[in-house]
């Protein structure tokens, strides 16, 4: 399974506050991570653009720029990743102004040590929780896929498939593809028109054959023969005595010119039933209710490919991580009430 750990850049000029926050995490933190810090705007700049991060945490006063002119900087590369600003006691109108810029939250300097900031960190990711429609095994088998590729080709749910182990079905995968990507944290496009099942719009259905009297679908194929003479209509090997002789089934007699004596008639079908004809009926089995239709009553529905956007995958890690938070917090809360 690909590696879910939130990856934290830390923006901060002292090596002693460096160290306070590196301690903080390493003690609270109730999720993966992995810390990298920087002592400059420049090079938190550089790292934000070189490398994928989940969350900035962000000192305002730095060597070469101000923490407001840091975000300002961001927003002018349309760079967009939380961040959580340290100001100096008694900076509450910096704090407000960075709100205003979209910074997600922030803590005076005192506060980084204490649990104060991881508590703050765990808001921000289940802000980004997803919703209850979204798996959360499926997602992180989506996730998987994408630690693969960078694009999802579906063809039919049937050939979509996760990691080796997961026993998620196919079409949940599908069906949580078109979701995020409603959420904006995947990129659809259109792939191919497929027939979908008219009465559970599964996309994964089979081409079968039927015959029109009966119904079945156990048939052969064969050239067939009619004989003039008595007006048979029969497969070929039923005229076949060997070596080249042609007797009629019916009436016995020996057939020698074609087109006098007979004909040769090309695609014809014989069911398990016994019943002979020209054209099987064509229709399609639902893969999912066993319902069976023609090709007029069926559904047409269009197929995607997904692609996963840097963003996207921030969007999607978080989320991920969210809801394992939440879904952790229920849990406590459960075993307390009992």
């Amino acid at each position: 399974m690909v590696d879910l750990k939130i990856r934290i850049l830390h923006v901060e000029d002292s090596a002693d506050d460096q160290l306070i926050l590196k301690r903080s995490l390493k003690e609270n933190m109730p999720i993966n991570y992995e810390l990298v810090a920087v002592d400059t705007g420049t090079k938190g700049l550089n790292s934000i653009e070189k490398e994928n991060f989940d969350l900035t945490i962000l000192d305002y006063r730095l060597p070469d720029m101000t923490g407001i002119e840091f975000v300002k900087q961001l927003q002018k590369k349309h760079i967009k990743i939380p961040i959580f600003l340290v100001t100096g006691k008694g900076s509450e109108n910096v704090a407000v102004e960075a709100m205003k810029l979209g910074v997600r939250d922030y803590i005076n300097k005192e506060e980084i040590g204490s649990k104060r900031l991881v508590e703050g960190i765990k808001e921000i990711l289940l802000e980004s929780s997803l919703p209850e429609t979204v798996d959360i095994e499926t997602a992180k088998a989506i996730l998987a896929l994408f630690a693969k590729k960078s694009t999802i080709h579906i063809e039919s749910t049937s050939t979509l498939a996760s990691d080796p182990e997961s026993e998620i079905p196919a079409e949940q995968l599908a069906s949580t593809l078109k979701i995020l990507a409603e959420m904006k944290i995947l990129e659809e496009e259109p792939s191919r028109s497929v027939i979908a099942c008219p009465d559970c719009t599964s996309v994964t259905s089979t081409l079968i054959l039927e015959c029109p009297e009966c119904e079945s679908t156990q048939m052969t194929k064969e050239e067939a023969l009619e004989h003039f003479n008595c007006g048979n209509i029969d497969f070929r090997s039923k005229y076949d005595k060997g070596e080249g002789s042609l007797v009629c089934p019916k009436c016995g007699k020996k057939l020698k010119v074609i087109g006098v004596d007979y004909r040769k008639i090309e695609n014809w079908y014989r069911c398990s039933n016994k019943h002979v004809f020209g054209q099987p009926n064509f229709k399609f089995a639902c893969s999912k209710c066993g319902g069976r239709f023609p090709l007029e009553e069926t559904r047409i529905e269009m197929l995607h490919n997904y692609n996963l956007t840097d963003s996207g995958r921030q969007m999607l890690k978080l989320g991920v991580k969210a809801t394992e938070l939440t879904e952790k917090s229920r849990n406590k809360t459960s075993s307390k009430k009992t």
